[in-house]
């Protein structure tokens, strides 16, 4: 364990706030019944989760529910005062549910529990929300310099600008969840044909995205993650998946009024498989990913972070470097079976060490700066906006002379370099032949970052049609053809009628 030193102390809460106290981990560590991580204590954050009674359930080692004779679900029960379970001698001990029904007993509806979900209610989000976060972490990790992963494995972009390096963690839970969704979906991040290569493989990148989505001081568990899956249509039989075949059953339950069988299925996480000693011991597959600390001998497995000094008054702290397993989790293994309950404890896991950077956040200043050398890749963002990106009349009278389109393609903001290439504009009218004079390039060359190219053309339509115009930008070095295309249309009245 090694010490970091300041230029200068850093005094008493009113600087920088932290919890004083011992950083506990909210874990999978207790294996349930069935061989999957156990349900959680109340020390769980975030708000009430408002999806309805998804509630703990008996699963197996796969995390699909074992049911009764009746093909009914199996509530975990949790006993206090208000729960007149007797559980003396049951392991499990599961809650009375109907016969007829599935649904609890009434005499013990309070010896459920919730699943609490916190923050990563996100998931409920429209598909096209996740998309468009996901068009976000594709583009900034393509234009990095270095991908790398920081001490919880969160995915980490550098750039080098004038022999600096400005490097940034993607911690958005939106983002995060767009990770996991897509990784389990394809298995990579970016084109098909070119995917983004990242620091570490898709289901370890995908847990770790789950965890960086949830709540810093929650849990994540298999519950949490099997009914995130039927959230996000993972597990629909539809849905192709990464963990295809899906594990499908039949389970009794209610439905518009009615008790019927209904299929529900499960992805299958039984190649995944997952060590804590591994993932923050001295190990090449440790993290962070590469290492880097200590700057000038940098160990597998170590991170920094804020304490405070003993026996001081006020209270002074300094920066410590030294394991991660250590100073989080000590000589607690973890859950360590695999499939679902082991991503659910790289998930969580994930989240302990976010939240323990959190509460021991070191100073901006004097954290170890991660290492990253200019790639000489040329990358860049062009696009054209589906809101001004193609402007052309609604409505015009077919002979008018001199109305007029305007294109425009953009560098955003977030590209790092300058760039070149063209924009091509059709014009097809209703029986799908080309308007005269069209189609139409234009070319910009060293378009800088954050600014844009336009070109106004006047043209004239001499027959009563639809145009449907296409604007389309092509760059070489462009790491995101998904914005490049915008379509438009024109109705074309009066004149001397339809093409004859």
């Amino acid at each position: 364990m090694f010490k970091k030193s300041l230029t200068r102390l850093i005094r008493a809460v009113s600087v920088i706030v932290v919890v004083i106290g011992s950083v506990g981990f909210i874990g999978n560590a207790n294996a349930a019944p069935g061989g999957v991580p156990g349900p959680p204590d109340d020390t769980g954050g975030g708000e009430l989760p408002d999806l309805g009674d998804l509630i703990i359930l008996y699963r197996d080692a796969n995390g699909v529910p074992i049911l009764d004779d009746n093909q009914c679900q199996q509530p975990i029960a949790f006993t206090s005062d208000t729960c007149l379970l007797d559980c003396t001698g049951l392991d499990p001990c599961l809650v009375p549910v109907e016969s007829s029904t599935c649904a609890v007993e009434a005499a013990f509806a309070a010896c459920t529990q919730e699943v609490d979900f916190g923050r990563i209610n996100e998931a409920r989000a429209p598909d096209t929300v996740l998309e468009t976060q996901l068009e976000d972490v594709i583009v900034n990790l393509a234009t990095a310099d270095c991908i790398s992963l920081d001490p919880a494995g969160r995915l980490v972009t550098s750039r080098v600008i004038d022999d600096e390096v400005l490097t940034s963690a993607i911690d958005s839970p939106l983002q995060n969840l767009a990770i996991y969704r897509q990784l389990i979906l394809t298995g990579y991040l970016g084109d098909e044909e070119s995917p983004i290569s990242l620091p570490a493989g898709a289901l370890d990148t995908a847990a770790r995205g789950f965890g960086v989505a949830s709540d810093k001081s929650g849990e994540v568990n298999v519950d949490m993650v099997a009914y995130l899956n039927q959230i996000m249509g993972l597990s629909n039989t539809a849905t192709i998946t990464i963990l295809d075949p899906k594990i499908c059953i039949d389970i009794k339950e209610e439905v518009m009024g009615v008790v019927q069988l209904v299929e529900k299925c499960f992805l299958d996480y039984g190649a995944y498989g997952y060590y804590r000693m591994a993932n923050f011991s001295t190990t090449e597959q440790s993290l962070p990913a590469p290492a880097y600390i200590p700057e000038l001998a940098p160990e597998e497995g170590w991170f920094e972070y804020l304490s405070l000094v003993p026996d001081t008054d006020p209270f002074l702290f300094e920066i410590l470097q030294g394991p991660i397993m250590d100073a989080v989790f000590g000589i607690e293994p973890g859950f360590t079976d695999g499939n679902i309950g082991g991503f659910a404890q790289a998930a969580d896991d994930t989240r302990a060490v976010i939240n323990f950077m959190h509460n021991w956040p070191v100073p901006g200043d004097f954290d170890t700066p991660v290492p990253c050398l200019a790639s000489g890749d040329t990358t860049y963002d062009v696009s054209i906006s589906e809101v001004s990106g193609l402007q052309v009349p609604v409505r015009m009278v077919a002979g008018t002379e001199g109305r007029e389109f305007t294109v425009t393609v953009n560098n955003e903001n977030s590209s790092p370099d300058a760039a070149s290439g063209t924009v091509t504009v059709t014009a097809i009218d209703a029986d799908g032949a080309a308007i005269d004079t069209f189609p139409k390039v234009y070319v910009f060359t060293d378009l800088l970052p954050g600014q844009n190219a336009s070109w106004t053309e006047l043209f004239s339509v001499d027959i009563k049609t639809t145009i449907t115009w296409t604007a389309t930008a092509d760059a070489e070095f462009d790491v995101n053809t998904g914005n490049n295309s915008v379509t438009e249309t024109t109705t074309v009245t009066g004149g001397g009628g339809g093409r004859p």
